[in-house]
């Protein structure tokens, strides 16, 4: 049987999922069906490589199968890595990186003289404000 490596945290040990498609026998519609295996891992297998698996006697009370051999890595993990390399290219081709206070300072330059005068003492009206309904 051949399936993909989901975990490998046991010492000697890993965990193979098996997928297979079936048909219903009724309804004839495919669906697929997937099974976990406990398997002796002696290659040294990485999580999402795609291995194949035989029965053995039993190991120990779950181990009764083995891994022959490795047949390459889960092409559908290749695949997603390569799309986000891809996405992130593009993203930081289209919006550059700006730094904070770069952006701060361009948006201050933006506004004309008379503005940043007027905020400020807008800004100074309102502290006095506060600062008197505090006092009563």
């Amino acid at each position: 049987m051949i399936g993909r490596v989901v975990s490998t945290k046991m010492k000697g040990a890993a965990t193979v999922l098996v997928e297979r498609v079936v048909t219903h026998p009724l309804y004839k519609k495919t669906f697929i069906r997937s099974k976990k295996y406990l398997v002796d891992d002696v290659l040294s297998t990485k999580d999402g490589d795609i291995v194949e698996i035989v029965k053995v006697k039993p190991i120990s009370k779950n181990k009764h199968w083995k891994i022959t051999k490795v047949i390459g890595k889960d092409l559908a993990e290749i695949i997603e890595s390569a799309q986000k390399q891809a996405a992130e290219a593009a993203i930081a081709e289209v919006m550059p990186e700006e730094k904070e206070e770069s952006r701060v300072e361009s948006k201050q330059s933006l506004r004309p003289d008379g503005l940043q005068e007027s905020s400020k003492k807008v800004n100074k009206e309102v502290v006095k404000v506060r600062k008197e309904k505090t006092s009563l």
